[in-house]
């Protein structure tokens, strides 16, 4: 088993499941139990449809896509003409902030280039540019379903993938995108943060504060923070690690010239990877293999900046939690939001071909 052999049997095994309307079955956000429209793993599939069709050339997965991006450009997905209608929890925003926001657009402009339809690119661009940015926070804010504004994504991993979408989409040209992500990340230096071994902060201190004083009254918040619940947040940064390291990795490839990929802030992002301590801990991260997938975050971040032979043993270790050898599929196996894990596979789509030494 290689990772484009997982890629293409998972998304075969998938192609029984898309509903008439090419939508897929959603989840519930993992751990986080929100309901979601089907939008998010659809947009996944797409595609994982779409590379499998590269790598295999089987017509099947063309029309899939086809169909998945059918749904996406609907009113079903954007009832009110505004953003894509990801969640259902009342208690937050229907659009899943900027994250749900990032990944459909991610997923349109890789249809863009394999269709070349111009109205794809089009309805990505129109739904990046519907979101403010504002240059004094470094930061975009949230548009509601029905358009209104809510205010800024607290989540630095939501701006740092919004921002990836974005560079996606300027690299096809369009100025007001790409002026707005150059402009974040000419100051990541500033608004990453990471703990003393490297892990990237989920919630950086006084992330999105602007002004000295600010600053110090989110850092003293930090400091009385207790113990315990400090604990949990590295846990969760553990987590995401790679989830933003694949983020970077995306922006990598559209930048690779970037200052901040030289700087030793984003070398010790790189580095724990390799440690027993970091492998431990994300063994323990309830956001870790049972929400996000580490083999192919970490597996790609590796690839990309570190050693390659190192992304082998995140895959596996993944592999033996997630894929369902007899029903032949990816994240079958995870017990938190199979639906979720299952469309996740598509973020393969960035490795190169890496052999798992595993026998089926």
């Amino acid at each position: 088993m290689n990772t484009e052999e997982l890629l293409v049997t998972s998304s075969w095994s998938a192609l029984s499941k898309q509903n008439p309307d090419g939508s897929f079955q959603p989840g519930h956000n993992g751990p986080y139990k929100d309901p979601e429209t089907p939008v998010r793993n659809t947009s996944h599939w797409l595609i994982s449809f779409l590379k499998s069709h590269e790598l295999s050339g089987e017509k099947k997965f063309k029309e899939a896509a086809e169909k998945c991006l059918g749904y996406l450009m609907s009113e079903e997905a954007r009832p009110m003409n505004a953003t894509f209608w990801h969640r259902k929890n009342p208690k937050k925003d229907f659009s899943n902030g900027l994250m749900g926001q990032a990944w459909t657009i991610e997923a349109l402009e890789y249809a863009f280039r394999f269709f070349g339809d111009e109205r794809i690119f089009s309805l990505a661009k129109d739904v990046f540019r519907l979101h403010p940015y504002k240059s004094r926070e470094r930061a975009w804010e949230i548009v509601n379903v029905d358009g209104s504004i809510k205010g800024f994504d607290k989540t630095f991993n939501h701006q740092l993938w919004f921002a990836a979408s974005g560079t996606l989409l300027a690299k096809h040209g369009d100025a007001e995108i790409s002026d707005q992500t150059n402009d974040f990340l000419g100051a990541l230096d500033d608004l990453m943060k990471v703990y003393p071994d490297g892990v990237i902060m989920h919630h950086p201190r006084g992330y999105q504060k602007v002004g000295k004083k600010a600053r110090l009254l989110a850092s003293y918040k930090e400091f009385r923070i207790p113990k315990i619940q400090k604990q949990y947040n590295y846990l969760k940064s553990v987590g995401y690690h790679g989830f933003n390291l694949y983020a970077l990795g995306l922006i990598h490839n559209v930048h690779p010239e970037l200052p901040f990929f030289n700087s030793s802030l984003f070398k010790s992002m790189v580095k724990v990877i390799g440690t027993d301590s970091f492998k431990s801990n994300l063994s323990k991260s309830p956001y870790s293999y049972n929400y996000n997938p580490p083999g192919f975050e970490l597996g790609f971040a590796l690839q990309k900046f570190g050693e390659y032979s190192n992304a082998e043993y995140f895959l596996v270790e993944d592999y033996k939690r997630s894929y369902s050898i007899e029903k032949k599929q990816w994240g079958l196996k995870n017990q938190v939001d199979p639906e979720t894990a299952s469309a996740r596979v598509y973020e393969l789509y960035q490795l190169k071909r890496i052999e798992l030494g595993l026998d089926e």
